[in-house]
């Protein structure tokens, strides 16, 4: 496999025929693309924390629940996407917060009935009314007899990075990175060693450390160039400390050598990872 981009026209027909040696696979690119290479009811649990899009809009205004319509158009076919690729015992994990899951539920809803709202306490956090010490997952499983161990819809426990999580994975390199020992747990209470985890959304690429550290695959996307590269070098790294043959950067594919080419490479469509 080479390090530049998929061409366009090329086809899948089955993710796993490109997952070697610690089958980790990240690629550069836009998610919606991308995915649809993928083959229908692979994926066991799709581990995703999309952009909340909650900030400034392009007039320089405090954005309002609203503004999130723009993101539809993306989120509607993204969504039927991971309705097709899931397994017909898989589960989807998405996270958003308090402002923006009113905009989700309603599109998530009627594709994957939405099964559970778990609350994840990170001890500290931003505010100024009330601190926000909490982010919110999404959860559906198409397991109908799904029951994880100990598993209750608040996550105590886990700190966030203010709270102290640094101690245990370093300095954050995503402004909205989580702790591995919480995207850990997700992983291990829906899925087996060998399974096949999708993240949408890469960022810096935890999930994707999480699943090395599981003996479980993975395939991720990210948009963001500055991003990608930060994830490879820490991919890179947890398959030499985990003892893996190597070769991370030949089964990842990053942005062509060309500088200034890539999908989006000034758009916003990326992850907290």
């Amino acid at each position: 496999m080479s390090t530049g981009r998929h061409d366009s026209g090329k086809e899948h027909t089955d993710v796993r025929q490109d997952l070697h040696a610690g089958g980790c696979r990240l690629i550069w690119g836009d998610c919606l693309e991308e995915i649809r290479k993928v083959p229908d009811g692979c994926i066991k649990a799709i581990i995703t924390d999309p952009p909340y899009f909650i900030g400034l809009n392009a007039n320089g205004l405090q954005s309002t629940y609203e503004d999130l319509n723009i993101a539809r158009p993306f989120y509607e076919p993204l969504i039927r996407e991971f309705a097709r690729v899931l397994a017909p015992d898989g589960c989807l994990y998405f996270f958003t917060d308090w402002r923006t899951y009113p905009f989700y539920f309603r599109l998530i809803d009627p594709v994957l009935h939405v099964d559970n709202l778990l609350v994840w306490d990170k001890k500290s956090g931003p505010g100024t009314f009330y601190t926000n010490e909490h982010e919110l997952i999404i959860f559906h499983t198409n397991n109908r007899s799904f029951r994880g161990k100990g598993c209750r819809n608040i996550i105590r426990g886990i700190p966030g990075f203010s709270a102290g999580a640094k101690k245990r994975d370093g300095e954050k390199i995503h402004p909205t990175q989580k702790p591995t020992e919480l995207i850990m747990k997700l992983i291990e209470d829906s899925t087996r060693p060998g399974d096949l985890v999708m993240d949408c959304f890469s960022g810096s690429g935890t999930t994707a450390v999480c699943c090395i550290r599981s003996a479980r695959e993975f395939v991720g996307y990210e948009i963001n160039e500055r991003y990608f590269a930060s994830a490879i070098e820490r991919l890179i790294q947890e398959e030499q400390t985990n003892g893996f043959n190597g070769g991370m950067e030949e089964r990842c594919e990053g942005p062509p050598q060309e500088a200034g080419a890539g999908p989006g490479s000034d758009r916003s469509r990326r992850s907290p990872g």
